[in-house]
Formats: structure tokens, sequence, C-alpha cells
């Protein structure tokens, strides 16, 4: 059954990776590993189209902040609240910012907008998010790709949709489980 969508995803699934990569990405990342893993993307196909979706993503955020950054703030103020605690840090971590904005759960649309309105360079912010998106994407997609081998060692050779259904909802859970770790982590 599984073979069934095998055409519908090689027909869709880069634009799916690619717009997936212009939000937080996080899960489609995982997802389009396991997908290569399956042979139903290819690997390095996936690993370029995601890249160029999450660059043209982060690009995009940025100038949301450059551009309409403060708008938006006063229209918002728990978004406020938040990003004026990142205020310090963009001038003194903003390579930082910049790199591991992908790494960190919730980080991809948060810091390009912050660094963005906070007006840092743009070229700056360019070359260290590139870097950290290249590095990123390659992690994910493995990651990926190692669970989508794990995942036939305990379900066998995936044949069934039923079964690859319950491996993206077990990512999915397993994801929604650790954000509150990642979250109180943010607060200290």
């Amino acid at each position: 059954m599984l073979e069934e969508f095998t055409p519908l995803v090689s027909q869709y699934g880069l634009w799916i990776v690619f717009f997936g990569m212009m939000t937080e990405g996080t899960i489609m990342i995982i997802v389009s590993g396991i997908l290569c893993y399956f042979g139903m993307l290819s690997l390095e196909e996936t690993i370029l189209v995601a890249i160029f979706g999450a660059l043209i993503g982060d690009q995009f955020w940025y100038f949301v902040g450059r551009y309409y950054g403060q708008n938006i703030l006063n229209r918002f103020p728990l978004l406020q609240q938040r990003i004026k605690k990142l205020e310090d840090s963009v001038k003194k971590r903003g390579i930082w910012l910049a790199f591991s904005g992908r790494f960190i759960y919730s980080g991809a649309i948060l810091f390009p907008v912050t660094l963005g309105t906070y007006g840092y360079l743009h070229k700056k912010f360019t070359l260290f998010n590139t870097l950290g998106i290249i590095v990123w994407s390659m992690l994910g997609i493995s990651l990926g790709y190692i669970l989508g081998t794990g995942a036939e060692h305990v379900f066998g050779k995936i044949k069934k949709i039923e079964q690859f259904i319950a491996l993206v909802l077990i990512i999915i859970i397993l994801v929604w489980v650790i954000k509150p770790y990642f979250n109180s982590r943010e607060k200290v």
C-alpha cells in the first residue's frame, strides 16, 4: 500500500519539503530523511531543496523584522516581550543567533525576525544563517534517515501506509513531548 503513495511523494515531495522548510521545519526535515531512506525522495535533492527552502524562509522573516518589526511588536505585546529579551543578545551574540536559529525550537522564525527588527547587518546574517542551515539540514535529514532504519527494524519492511503514518505520529509526539523541556530552558 505504501508503494501507491511513492509516485505522489516523488512528484510533490520536494515541493512540500521546500515550503515546509520556510517555517520551523523540525518535523518536516526528519520526515524528509525518512522518505529518503525509503527511496521516495532523492537524498541529495532533498538536502538541496531543504537548504534552499530554509534560506528563502529565513530571508523572508529577516525582512519582515527589518521593515515591519516595530509595527508587529506594537500590535502584539507578548511577542514584543519575547523579542525584547533578545535585544541584548543581538548585540552580543548576533552571529550565534543567526547560525543557531534552526537548531533551537521556535528559533527559525523568532531569530530572523529579531535580527531584522534590531537592524543586524544583513550580510552577516546571511553568511552565518546559511552556514547554520546547511549543518541543520544535513543533520536533520540524516537523523530522519537513521530513524527510517530504526523503524524498519521495529516494523520490518514498511509496506503499509498505516505503519508509515504510525512512524510519523511517533515523531510528532516526541517533538510535542520534548517541546516543554526546551520552553522551560528558555525561561531560565
